[in-house]
């Protein structure tokens, strides 16, 4: 059997190299150029969709701070103190507002190189992120409660003013509040500043359940209930079309 020195490799790999052609090499560098630029290039996209996002999301906040501050105005005139839902509505307004305040704050403190320092202070980032999950859980809630509003004038209207008054719905947005205030008081507990973000941290093995929960609380069971209320109310709104004499 034979054996192969170091030099004898070395040799080889010298004569090997001397051999190829130099275009395998500039072809070889041609295409480690191209993936570097098209690397670059994916990245220059992904930071311009990412500005683009971020001044989209600061037009709609601040047009939505301006419909929900009218919205508020209307709603608290005296002449629409006397509708039964003003409360509710005015209520759901001021929660959207708070919202989206937050929202407009955040993406200015992005944009002025944290000069707010949202994402600074631990207390500043833990009371926003209490603030954002209670009033998108009010919020999904309110519509719920003005949508079971709806429900009740349209399908019992003989007993709609009993059910649907301003000590209903006084009481409805209390119980909504104190309940929302209570649950998401674990994000306090949750929240941490890294790296210059405010995120929830996931090493807390709560905090999993504690979202999925978030999750129903605003979107699957209000949705669900939303829909349904809906759909009753536009049958109800046909059958009475179709049958004027028996409803």
């Amino acid at each position: 059997m034979a054996y192969y020195n170091r030099s004898d490799v070395s040799l080889f790999a010298n004569i090997n190299s001397s051999i190829l052609p130099s275009s395998y090499y500039d072809n070889n560098n041609t295409l480690h150029r191209s993936s570097d630029s098209g690397k670059t290039s994916i990245s220059e996209r992904l930071k311009f969709v990412e500005r683009l996002t971020t001044h989209i999301t600061l037009i709609v906040s601040i047009i939505g701070l301006i419909g929900n501050a009218c919205t508020i105005i209307v709603l608290n005139r005296q002449s629409m103190r006397k509708w039964r839902s003003s409360i509710l509505l005015s209520s759901l307004a001021a929660v959207d507002f708070l919202y989206l305040l937050i929202i407009f704050l955040s993406i200015i403190d992005e944009l002025t190189n944290k000069a707010i320092g949202l994402n600074q202070s631990l207390i500043l980032c833990q009371v926003t992120v209490y603030i954002t999950h209670v009033c998108s859980f009010l919020s999904a809630n309110f519509t719920l409660s003005f949508t079971l509003q709806r429900f009740i004038a349209v399908i019992f209207p003989l007993h709609a003013k009993t059910i649907i008054s301003n000590r209903s719905s006084i009481t409805n947005i209390s119980v909504l509040l104190i309940f929302g205030c209570s649950f998401y008081s674990f994000s306090f507990f949750v929240t941490n500043v890294s790296d210059g973000k405010c995120l929830e941290d996931d090493a807390y093995p709560v905090l999993f359940p504690l979202l999925m929960v978030d999750i129903c609380l605003t979107f699957i069971i209000p949705f669900i209930f939303i829909v349904i209320f809906n759909c009753a109310i536009v049958y109800q709104l046909q059958h009475r079309k179709k049958f004027p004499t028996f409803s």
